[in-house]
Formats: C-alpha cells, structure tokens, sequence
C-alpha cells in the first residue's frame, strides 16, 4: 500500500516525504468526509515546507 502511495507521489510529482508528513499530522483531525483530501493527487505543497 505504502509503494501505491509513493508510486501515485511521483506521477503527481509531489514530493513523498512531504506529503507524509503532512498526511499523518492532519490524520487525527480530518472529518471522515474530507479524507479525499488527503490523497497525493489532492496534496498542495507548502512553500514554507
């Protein structure tokens, strides 16, 4: 599952190690409905990362 994630990652060119990151910080907060948002492909970078 982990390769699928990096694999999805590296076609939307967004950076694996931040979206990990990112990804489990906001696990616990998100709403059920809302956890598209925490997908690769829906991931938007942070400058200030």
């Amino acid at each position: 599952m982990i390769y699928s994630f990096l694999a999805i990652c590296k076609k939307h060119e967004v950076n694996p190690y931040q979206w990990l990151r990112h990804t489990l910080e906001n696990t616990m907060s998100i709403n059920h409905k809302n956890l598209k948002d925490l997908y690769p492909q829906n991931f938007k970078e942070k400058s200030n990362l």
